[in-house]
């Protein structure tokens, strides 16, 4: 420290120095405070960087016996209580027009961290059994520790000011999917594809942590950030969600291969995975309505 004091400090002794300190020190957590209350697709990159740096370790998908044994009923009868629904306790004029709660993890394993951003800094979401209900099912959750959540999904006024809609899901992989006005859900995209044609096998990339934004009262659109993580690279990605008649699903991504990483035969950029209406097995007239779309920048 003493390379920081001027000299009329140094001559005034230890009360001037420690007062000095104490000052500097001060100064500082404030400067600390104020980076913490802001996070960017800076932060999320450089999170990537890091792990592109590293050996790929693949997720444990080690879930509690009793979790495990469900069968798709049993887990699709788990389900998040409305009361806990994230910013759902805001008020006007604090509250906002989006809304967001959180999969339960599956017998598969498959989990995420999930954050809030707020002014008071960047917050982890942790795993919560109260905030389901397990219906018919008899669990003990309360012993099974921090599972993560099984994805993530976001609501807003579509079609009603009533009534909060559901707007995004984040489930799976690097999956997701939007919906706009009085539309069913059609079209998933994918944060990345990798290998689906020309290689031995193809790679799927997972996001394995997300920051929800939390908006303003009167923000007009949704922001997420996501971890991506794979075998040969890593990514951070920005999703600017604008809900309509035509929702809009703005992405900025940055790729990081990791070093010494095998060439890759196809790489899919925002790609998407189309379900059909209707199909010649199941007769019927073919649906058309407002689209849906994913930009990719």
């Amino acid at each position: 420290m003493p390379a920081f004091y001027p000299p009329f400090v140094r001559d005034c002794g230890a009360a001037w120095r420690a007062r000095f300190a104490t000052l500097a020190c001060l100064g500082m957590l404030a400067l600390a405070a104020g980076q913490a209350h802001a996070w960017s697709l800076d932060d999320v990159a450089g999170l990537a960087r890091q792990r592109a740096q590293t050996t790929f370790k693949a997720a444990s998908h080690a879930v509690p016996a009793e979790l495990a044994k469900l069968d798709y009923d049993g887990y699709r009868d788990i389900r998040f209580k409305p009361g806990s629904t994230l910013w759902r306790a805001d008020k006007p004029p604090s509250g906002s027009n989006f809304e967001a709660n959180f999969f339960h993890v599956g017998p598969n394993g498959d989990s995420v961290r999930i954050h809030e951003i707020s002014p008071e800094g960047v917050t982890l979401l942790p795993y919560d059994p109260a905030h389901f209900s397990f219906g018919n099912n008899k669990l003990t959750p309360q012993q099974w520790g921090d599972l993560g959540h099984g994805g993530l999904r976001a609501f807003s006024n579509l079609n009603s000011p009533a009534y909060k809609d559901e707007l995004l899901v984040f489930q799976g992989a690097s999956y997701f999917r939007a919906l706009g006005a009085r539309q069913r859900y059609g079209l998933s995209a994918r944060g990345l594809a990798v290998d689906t044609v020309g290689a031995a096998k193809e790679e799927f990339p997972r996001f394995t942590d997300f920051w929800l934004e939390k908006p303003a009262a009167d923000a007009k659109q949704l922001t997420i950030f996501a971890l991506m993580d794979s075998e040969r690279m890593t990514g951070a990605y920005r999703f600017d969600i604008t809900p309509g008649e035509q929702t809009v699903t703005q992405v900025h991504a940055r790729i990081f291969m990791r070093a010494g990483a095998t060439p890759v035969a196809t790489l899919g950029l925002a790609p998407l995975t189309s379900m059909f209406f209707s199909v010649k097995t199941s007769p019927g007239p073919a649906i058309s309505g407002p689209k849906s779309t994913t930009r990719t920048a």
